[in-house]
């Protein structure tokens, strides 16, 4: 999996993201992240005041969706991840996030 991915949302702004290591947020910082499947769609978007909850929907991810890698963004303000996670989630429409 490569390291850093780039998303464009639907507002045309772009956010790069890093492959969390061994499935591993590593931080307790606040964010936004992705479940990406072996091709590189993004599955699952959300965000987290911290980011060791980004693992809490992988388990479905991984056995329903194919997901493959976790991805974070560090977004400490909480409009932020708000704005930066609908922009994604209306723009990439993540199969997860359809119910939402």
């Amino acid at each position: 999996m490569k390291p850093y991915i780039e998303l464009k949302g639907a507002s045309g702004a772009v956010y790069r993201y890093k492959l969390a290591e061994n499935g591993e947020p590593g931080t307790t910082i606040a964010g936004n992240f992705v479940y990406l499947d072996a091709k590189g769609a993004v599955v699952f978007a959300g965000q987290a005041n911290n980011l060791v909850d980004a693992k809490a929907r992988w388990s479905e991810a991984y056995a329903r969706h194919g997901a493959t890698g976790l991805y974070t963004r560090l977004n400490v303000s909480g409009a932020s991840r708000a704005e930066e996670y609908s922009d994604l989630v209306i723009a990439l429409q993540p199969v997860m996030n359809q119910a939402d």
